[in-house]
């Protein structure tokens, strides 16, 4: 779970990101089919994730 506290160093105004990440790294170790994780997973960390990488990063050129 190194990887969600190196994320709370970069995101230290995000509080409630940073428990997700913690739960994200849990679930990557430890798999859930609990319904609640796995919306908060997709539907509110996920989205959250590609506009961050998309805002610092920008969109990249299709594959060829």
């Amino acid at each position: 779970m190194e990887s969600a506290e190196v994320f709370a160093r970069y995101y230290p105004d995000h509080p409630e990101r940073i428990e997700q990440m913690r739960v994200a790294a849990r679930t990557g170790r430890a798999p859930s089919a609990d319904p609640a994780v796995l919306a908060m997973l997709i539907d509110d960390l996920a989205p959250w994730l590609a506009a961050e990488y998309l805002a610092m990063h920008g969109e990249k050129a299709p594959r060829p």
